[in-house]
């Protein structure tokens, strides 16, 4: 039996396979392209709306930037640095300072005897870069001393202590004040202090 495909090759002419040949493969180019335009035209929705998403970004960003321009005002700038360098001047250095600072206190006292109990540190995260805050609490336990002299009761000389204390360049925050004694004396006292230091992280 014959093979159906050498008897058809036989009966056409060389000429009409090749014709055939190249109309298939015109056929193959042009299925391609339709599926490739197919393709493309269902992706469009997509990359337009991430492209109108990035579009609203930049809009709302050049917003932003424009509202700041309006603000800005150098005055504005000026005081709010000024405001800054006085808070970090109030801060303490670091735990160097804070033992400087019982030293001090100490010498300080207005014939008051004081003992000063430092408890453990504590930290804070801070705004600025590669820094942090660390608040450090002091416990004064306070006896007066006989004022000799001195007119002044121990009631007096311990509000004034007290009023010196918070006042003074370096932040402190009295966060109690507990006394005891008889009317218009204090036998004993005790005030919680905290303290705050601005540190570069290690």
């Amino acid at each position: 039996m014959q093979n159906p495909l050498k008897t058809l090759s036989q009966t056409f002419p060389p000429e009409a396979f090749r014709d055939l040949k190249v109309r298939l493969l015109l056929l193959c180019v042009f299925g391609a392209s339709v599926a490739l335009a197919w393709w493309s035209i269902n992706r469009l929705p997509a990359w337009e709306t991430k492209l109108q998403l990035q579009s609203t970004k930049i809009a709302q960003l050049e917003s932003n930037i424009l509202e700041l321009e309006l603000r800005w005002n150098p005055q504005d700038a000026e005081r709010i640095a000024s405001r800054f360098k006085l808070s970090q001047e109030q801060l303490l250095a670091g735990p160097e300072e804070f033992i400087r600072w019982q030293t001090d206190l100490k010498r300080r006292t207005d014939q008051l005897a004081v003992s000063i109990n430092a408890g453990l540190a504590q930290t804070q995260a801070c705004p600025l870069p590669g820094k942090r805050f660390s608040i450090y609490s002091a416990t004064l336990e306070m006896r007066p001393i006989p004022p000799g002299l001195r007119t002044n009761s121990p009631y007096v000389r311990l509000l004034n202590f007290a009023r010196d204390l918070t006042s003074e360049k370096k932040r402190v925050d009295l966060v109690e004040l507990a006394a005891s004694g008889s009317s218009n004396s204090v036998s004993q006292a005790k005030m919680d202090l905290q303290l705050w230091s601005l540190e570069n992280l290690p």
